[in-house]
């Protein structure tokens, strides 16, 4: 064993453990836990359930569809001007 004057600092050891969350597994699995309950007789209120389900996923694409029509005109509009610029 070597004789040191000074110590050198040892690591640090955490006990992390990430956690992940899935939104769309979650929602599924209420979704499904609400269709097996026998309780659940009231339609107007499942009824309201899945059309909000429903309409959420909708708006969702919806957006998304938006914002890569958005993103493809952008691209077009930048490599005409390119062109413009360039090769004019």
């Amino acid at each position: 064993m070597a004789l040191t004057f000074f110590k050198t600092p040892r690591n640090k050891k955490f006990n992390y453990r990430p956690v992940y969350y899935d939104q769309k597994k979650d929602e599924r699995d209420q979704r499904l836990k609400s269709a097996f309950e026998e309780e659940n007789a009231d339609y107007e209120k499942a009824l309201r359930e899945r059309m909000r389900t429903r309409w959420k996923r909708t708006s969702e694409a919806r957006s998304r569809r938006a914002s890569n029509q958005r993103l493809v005109i952008i691209f077009v509009i930048i490599f005409l001007l390119f062109y413009l610029v360039f090769f004019i």
